[in-house]
């Protein structure tokens, strides 16, 4: 059986390619703001209707986290070795972009890749030379936007209320977390006072104010800490961002939003389609923010929050 690269551009769709095309073998979809799929901002693998295994992304824009995209291929590969369909996120023409796919094409190792017409993609590289083939245009965007909508409208209707200590989890995807948390004591003495939160990690000081910080406190926190650069957030950015709970695995087993952040007791609130009592070991926060509404409010900055 072959395995194949199905490689598009914002313009087109491998929908109703797909479904001609198929013929039961098992699907990967990398592209995390697909409107056919499940749930916008994650990946998903299908064997026969239904997905088999998902992978938050967290993000509707590939380039937000490269790294996840190829080791989800690698996953898919240990299930399905031979006959795996692989559907590219739109491709641009931009050199990480570029990088990534030619990354997926030497892990997947396919039979075939095919490029929808119009893709201006250099096809030099690929381990098997690309054939053009022609595919349905992609509805204009404001139709994904509301088909995305509906899914997400669908996604809050299996969500409740969960309150997670985030010094129990380890985060993902974000900033918050992955430093040496300063007490409300070395808050103080680093002139910090107006911070509900904040952290050092490596040469790089995080901190989470809803006030604005004067540049001589900024200098002192920094001679404190020992740091030679601070990044500041405010608490607020927090609230409706996509988020995943995952177990010690990695496997994600519900996907909801962030709803507030006690950072006094370092509690979180989450709309999450988990079951209580969720058996949370990992907690993955994206890019993109979506209100319980369904829309979808913007992404934050790389590593910004």
């Amino acid at each position: 059986m072959p395995r194949t690269l199905l490689i598009g551009n914002p313009s087109t769709t491998w929908r109703e390619w797909i479904k001609e095309n198929r013929a039961g073998r098992p699907f990967l979809c990398l592209d995390p703001a697909d409107a056919h799929q499940l749930i916008p901002g994650q990946l998903c693998c299908y064997n026969g209707a239904k997905p088999v295994s998902t992978r938050f992304f967290g993000s509707l824009d590939a380039q937000r986290a490269p790294h996840v995209l190829v080791s989800t291929v690698a996953q898919a590969l240990e299930s399905y070795p031979d006959d795996l369909i692989v559907q590219l996120f739109p491709y641009r023409s931009m050199p990480l972009l570029r990088q990534v796919t030619l990354l997926i094409a030497q892990l997947l190792r396919p039979t075939e890749i095919l490029i929808a017409e119009g893709t201006e993609i250099e096809q030099a590289g690929f381990p098997v030379g690309p054939s053009e083939v022609t595919i349905d245009k992609a509805y204009p965007p404001l139709v994904q936007l509301a088909q995305r909508k509906a899914l997400w409208l669908r996604m809050f209707e299996n969500c409740v209320n969960h309150s997670i200590d985030l010094r129990k989890v380890s985060i993902e995807g974000a900033r918050l977390g992955t430093g040496i948390r300063l007490t409300n004591e070395e808050r103080q003495k680093a002139q910090l006072k107006h911070s509900v939160y904040a952290e050092r990690s490596g040469a790089t000081l995080f901190v989470v104010s809803d006030m604005e910080t004067e540049e001589s406190d900024v200098a002192a926190a920094l001679d404190f800490t020992g740091c030679t650069r601070a990044h500041f957030v405010a608490p607020g950015m927090y609230r409706n961002l996509l988020c995943s709970f995952a177990r010690q695995s990695g496997e994600d087993f519900g996907m909801g939003i962030l709803t507030e952040i006690d950072w006094q007791s370092m509690r979180a609130q989450a709309l999450c389609s988990a079951v209580p009592p969720a058996p949370l070991r990992i907690l993955r926060i994206g890019a993109l923010r979506v209100d319980s509404n369904g829309r979808e409010l913007g992404e934050v900055r790389a590593w910004q929050v």
